[in-house]
């Protein structure tokens, strides 16, 4: 295989026929509370752990969307907890972890695994960013799982990986295959469900996702709960038609399709002068909806939901619609492909000028926003766009020019392509602006993607966070055959997190900001000033222009090729990157003064003789040194980082699946015997084997990866999971791959049942409690609250459950949060089958809480141990003055 030239993997959605008019979507509006904390310092594959992103200097509480939601993340909340399995923090594209907000997650696999968030505000609605497997044909498959509201069962929430999945090239099909690290890594694996409670749920409650008999996914993954209190229907407005009543009557059950009638009210309503209402429901559409000249009004993002296929807004084209308003709804598209050539499949398509899109929620369609020019005056704001197949908003400048637009205060997660784009095809994005927005985990592309330019335009206090592949935080090129960029363009105040990406098509990572003249010089002025860039897993930033670097270590730099100039870079504060804050590998130049850098990977400046300078002013610190050379080891890159074995009969083997190994280091790597776990079996694969060496990384070389034939023989019904270990040494490092075979045909029946935790439905009691950490909240099921006895009064201290009969019991687990320090708690265990006289059970001694072992301590209990009250006597602790449990855990003898 070669990698020389880089495929050209994006390209826009044909556009809308000018007979068509103008359409709009807006998604729903995210307001004012911050997430539950920042996500923990996660792990770059070159360097040690990185830093909070709230420890930078620069940092600023004003980047980002004001979203109405508290995110929780599951794998790192204070407020969360699981018995299940956290996978990451992982960088590599295929990885469950890599393609999460945070990169981390939580994986239940079995019946009784959960994980639980405690609410740190109140809310009455939630929505899960989670993903599941998807079916042997690439279809998907629908499962349940089980929500729990204080520990009473509320709903089963309907999963779903129709929506996520794709495989092979760009643009990717549904059809599953494992192959070259080129392009064919199944990837985009996550969707979200969003579920509206009965009532509001106070702070302190425990809300519990919980798999069950029936929940019947091989595993469910976790990523981010996003918890929020939605306000009541927005009511009619004054000089509003409605809808659904006469002469309209437009059923809003979603029953059936309403295309014909809705578009009908939409004239009706743009031609007398007054807006259309969308009363609570759903209403089915079948084609996109022409507006122009109209307001549309839903009850709000939880309340109005158009759903169907083709579920779009159509603007007109040259001219472009105006004076389009469209507010309060969601949009549900049910896309699962993406088709270039379908012009109907996304949110809002066409042009629109004096216009405003705001409070949508828009997911599952191909792209959140097409904007053709020409376009003017129009704001984008509080749009949620979630799980698209390609962009979330694109300004695409293609038949005229679009000017004085807005993007701001928008939530964007799991997009296919760029994020937010300004596509300057044929003529420019001028004094256009892209500002507190949020952009999570684009899966192909950029956060924040600016091809050609006008003048005038600003990217600005954006969070930006989590890029899959083939991107960066921010990049910036003369590239997809875009008018030359005029400038100056205005990138300030923007906080990337984890961004950039190591690029299978070039061998090496991608800068989160970068440049890249790939069809032309790019001498317009750039200004790059007060910006975060934050465990960045590569280099911060980056110069590439058309010819990529080649050779052993991809240090061999092209002889020619287009420039970078007029850029200045100021006033920035890099924090942890895993490789270089310079990445130079374009001819040209920049400017850079008071950019301050902290845990660099590697070196300040890598340079391999592309003939580009760095002109450097005052107050520079922390990056000095250059190298030439990609880091020379890495650990090796396995995809896909969980492989699923389905509808598997007992005693047979299930046809193989691929896993694929890579070798990103810049030194070769000495492959050990890749193994598995019992019942799954490794053979070599017949196409490309394995050996006991893979090269160094090198975009011409196919001796850099191999893979290997994984398959499954269950040995009984239900689930079983295991590991596939990959051992290295000299350039590569070595890693796993998590199996989960299932016989079910669509994902198992959850297993076998772990055995129950007695002290779930037992009443505690204290010999004392802290004001707010009362007894209770040690078998409340949340690994977050404790019991904490009165501090300083003196040891002992006793914590009893009362079980309510007597029963048998085998075993005692105790727990701390699992982010606290360790600290011993000396205890013993007492039984007794009337409350008043107990009996030693198992003596005093030291336990130690670690956290390397999530802070868990179990005790066996004697044989024949059958008692209705169970004692925990505790006399001393290393950690605090006095007793402290968060869960006090009590199971069956078996």
């Amino acid at each position: 295989m070669t990698h020389a030239h880089r495929p050209h993997w994006r390209r826009r959605p044909a556009r809308l026929l000018a007979a068509l008019t103008a359409a709009l979507l807006s998604v729903p509006v995210l307001a004012t509370a911050a997430a539950a904390g920042p996500a923990p310092a996660s792990s770059s594959p070159l360097s040690s752990p990185l830093s909070s992103p709230l420890s930078s200097p620069l940092s600023s509480l004003t980047a980002g969307a004001p979203v109405p939601f508290t995110e929780y993340q599951a794998a790192t909340s204070p407020h969360a907890h699981t018995d299940g399995t956290v996978l990451g923090p992982d960088y590599q594209y295929g990885s469950l972890a890599s393609e999460a907000t945070g990169r981390q997650a939580v994986q239940l696999t079995g019946q009784g695994q959960y994980v639980s968030f405690t609410l740190t505000r109140a809310a009455n609605a939630v929505d899960f960013h989670y993903a599941v497997p998807d079916s042997l044909d690439g279809g998907g498959i629908t499962a349940p799982l089980d929500l729990y509201v204080n520990g009473s069962l509320t709903t089963a929430l309907s999963l779903t990986s129709e929506f996520s999945w794709l495989y092979g090239t760009y643009p990717f099909t549904n059809t599953p295959s494992t192959g070259e690290p080129d392009g064919e890594v199944p990837h985009d694996f996550y969707n979200d469900v969003r579920y509206q409670f009965p009532s509001t749920l106070p702070a302190g409650t425990v809300v519990k996702l919980q798999v069950d008999a029936g929940d019947n996914s091989p595993w469910y993954v976790i990523n981010t709960a996003d918890f929020e209190q939605v306000a009541p229907p927005t009511a009619q407005p004054s000089g509003y038609l409605n809808a659904t009543q006469a002469p309209y009557d437009i059923d809003n059950t979603g029953a059936t399709d309403v295309t014909s009638a809705l578009q009908s009210a939409i004239d009706a309503a743009s031609a007398a002068g007054q807006g259309l209402y969308l009363p609570p429901g759903t209403y089915t559409v079948s084609q996109p909806l022409n507006v122009d000249n109209v307001s549309i009004a839903g009850a709000g993002e939880w309340y109005t939901t158009l759903t169907g296929s083709n579920v779009e807004f159509s603007g007109g084209q040259n001219p472009a619609s105006t004076h389009v308003d469209i507010s309060g709804l969601s949009m549900y598209g049910n896309v699962d492909v993406r088709d270039d050539s379908d012009s109907e499949d996304s949110g809002f398509n066409g042009g629109f000028s004096d216009s405003t899109l705001s409070h949508i929620w828009i997911q599952n369609e191909k792209v959140g926003a097409w904007i053709i020019g020409p376009s003017t005056g129009l704001t984008m704001d509080d749009l949620r766009i979630q799980d698209t197949t390609a962009d979330g908003v694109n300004l695409n400048a293609a038949d005229g020019p679009i000017t004085d637009s807005v993007v701001e205060n928008s939530f964007l997660r799991n997009t296919q392509d760029d994020g937010l784009a300004l596509w300057s095809e044929n003529y420019g994005d001028t004094d256009d602006t892209l500002t507190h927005d949020t952009v999570d985990s684009p899966g192909l592309a950029n956060n924040v993607g600016v091809y050609g330019s006008g003048a005038g335009d600003v990217i600005s206090h954006n969070l930006l966070q989590d890029t899959v592949t083939r991107g960066g935080g921010i990049g910036i090129g003369q590239r997809f055959d875009s008018v030359p960029m005029s400038g100056p363009l205005k990138v300030t105040g923007n906080e990337l997190v984890r961004t950039g990406q190591w690029d299978p098509g070039w061998d090496y990572g991608v800068g989160a900001i970068w440049f890249d003249p790939q069809q032309g010089d790019m001498d317009s002025a750039v200004d790059i000033t007060g910006n975060s860039i934050l465990d960045s897993p590569y280099e911060a930033f980056m110069f590439q222009n058309e010819n990529a670097y080649v050779g052993p270590a991809v240090t061999t730099a092209p002889d020619s090729g287009y420039t970078v100039s007029n850029v200045r870079i100021d006033g920035n504060y890099v924090g942890k990157v895993g490789s270089y804050v310079f990445q130079d590998q374009a001819p040209g130049s920049v400017e850079v003064s008071d950019t301050v850098a902290t845990g660099v990977g590697v070196a300040g400046v890598f340079s391999c003789g592309a003939g580009f300078t760095i002109d450097r002013g005052p107050g520079d610190f922390g990056w000095s040194g250059s190298t030439c050379g990609m880091p020379a080891s890495s650990p090796l890159w396995a995809y896909p980082s969980t492989s699923t074995f389905e509808a598997a009969t007992v005693g047979q083997a299930t046809p193989v699946q691929r896993v694929a190994v890579m070798n990103t280091g810049a030194t070769a790597a000495a492959l050990g015997a890749i193994t598995a776990s019992s019942g799954f079996s490794v053979a070599p694969d017949p196409q490309y084997p394995c050996g006991t060496a893979l090269d160094p990384t090198t975009p011409t070389d196919n001796g850099n990866w191999c893979m290997v034939d994984v398959s499954f023989t269950a040995p009984a019904d239900g689930i079983t999971t295991g590991t596939l270990s990959i051992p290295a040494g000299g350039g590569g490092r070595g890693t796993t791959v998590r199996l989960v075979g299932d016989t079910d045909s669509i994902g198992g029946d959850g297993g076998v049942a772990p055995p129950t935790n007695l002290a779930l439905t037992a009443t505690m009691t204290a010999s004392s409690a802290l004001s707010g950490f009362p007894a209770s909240n040690a078998d409340d099921g949340n690994n977050g609250s404790y019991w904490e006895s009165q501090d300083g009064t003196g040891f002992p201290q006793t914590l009893t459950a009362d079980l309510g009969a007597a029963t048998t019991e085998g075993t005692v687990v105790l727990t701390l949060p699992s982010n606290w320090g360790a600290r011993t708690e000396t205890l013993s265990v007492l039984g007794s089958t009337d409350g008043s006289d107990y009996t030693t059970l198992v003596p005093s001694a030291d336990y130690t809480f670690d956290p390397t072992t999530q802070n868990t301590v179990t005790i066996t209990l004697p044989a024949g141990t059958d008692e209705r009250y169970l004692q925990l006597d505790v006399s001393n602790n290393t950690g605090w003055t006095a007793a402290q449990l968060s869960e006090f855990e009590i199971y069956p003898y078996s």
